[in-house]
């Protein structure tokens, strides 16, 4: 028997395809794999007692009036709700004698949903749309949704008199006055809620791609008590042949650098980046921006081309391979 609990994303999201395959995907592997006991599959998007889709009851409700064997929490589109400690709390609260974290859980069974699914997603950018061309802008950052990390890190921008420096978005108070129509096939319907349009599934303009050497990945989470997780806000600077720096986990530099992936902390090893303190992550990101005011940065995007040739094409691979674990999850295990 095979109990699933979670809300999905609506019929007119761009992922709903994606996320109804992988689930279908993940049943039939546990079918297979344990035919004979109680599974209880759990999508973790939107899924705690702070929503109001009756969810987290219904789990509640089914794990005291069954026994358990095996419990399968799947966190693949969306972040994961529950940090690490009350994901374990979780699994206890349920009793399942096996539980397995599915997706962007820090474990064996970990594999990248975003990966898969922006490769069919975006345009075919040929790498001479892609290059830079003018480094009229130092630095591109990108904020839709104004989490508190991406106003702190703007704000301090601001601060240090940098944000002329770069193209700067952030939800209603900043953005380029682009229209949803301009990213129709990225929007997924959804309203101009922030000010600026939901765009998963391209680069943006061409003129402010190919005129900036850096980019700051503005990513979902900012705390490593989360779970790692890896968006196509990420993604976006390897396929784009772009260096880039993080403004969120640390841990996802390791993350990058374990599945094959160069990060950029080498040409700039004066600058703490990738290992800095959690509180410092917005102070070296704006001393590594005023010491690349500094630079040549043709040159020294030239010096960096090979490496993000290479990026480029791991990603490719990396996605391929991303999809093969996602469909064989309890292969040789």
């Amino acid at each position: 028997m095979l109990k699933t609990l979670g809300a999905t994303f609506h019929e007119n999201s761009q992922w709903y395809c994606y996320q109804q395959a992988l689930m279908h995907s993940i049943k039939d592997q546990i079918y297979q794999k344990f035919p004979k006991q109680l599974n209880l599959l759990v999508n973790m998007t939107w899924f705690g007692p702070q929503f109001d889709n009756d969810e987290y009851a219904k789990f509640q409700k089914f794990t005291q009036s069954n026994h358990i064997d095996n419990i399968f929490l799947l966190a693949s589109e969306d972040p994961c709700f529950f940090n690490k400690d009350e994901t374990n709390d979780l699994i206890e609260e349920s009793k399942a004698k096996n539980s397995f974290l599915l997706g962007h859980f820090d474990t064996t069974y970990n594999f990248n949903f975003h990966s898969t699914v922006i490769g069919d997603l975006f345009p075919n950018y040929s790498n001479n749309d892609l290059m830079l061309q003018d480094p009229i802008y130092i630095f591109l950052n990108y904020n839709r949704k104004p989490r508190e990390h991406r106003k702190k890190f703007v704000s301090l921008l601001d601060k240090n008199q940098l944000s002329s420096l770069g193209i700067i978005t952030l939800g209603n108070d900043r953005n380029l006055g682009e229209s949803i129509e301009e990213y129709k096939d990225g929007n997924w319907g959804m309203s101009n809620e922030y000010g600026i349009p939901h765009d998963i599934s391209s680069l943006g303009r061409a003129e402010h791609w190919q005129n900036h050497f850096l980019t700051v990945v503005s990513e979902t989470d900012f705390e490593d008590h989360l779970w790692t997780f890896v968006t196509e806000k990420t993604w976006k600077p390897i396929i784009g042949l772009r260096p880039f720096v993080i403004n969120g986990q640390l841990e996802i530099y390791r993350y990058l650098r374990k599945h094959g992936f160069k990060t950029f902390n080498h040409y700039w090893p004066h600058i703490n980046i990738e290992t800095s303190n959690i509180d410092d992550i917005h102070k070296n990101i704006c001393k590594l921006i005023a010491w690349l005011k500094t630079q040549d940065l043709k040159q020294l995007y030239n010096d960096m081309l090979p490496d993000l040739l290479y990026n480029q094409h791991r990603f490719k691979e990396f996605g391929v391979e991303q999809k093969h674990r996602m469909h064989n999850l309890f292969e040789d295990k």
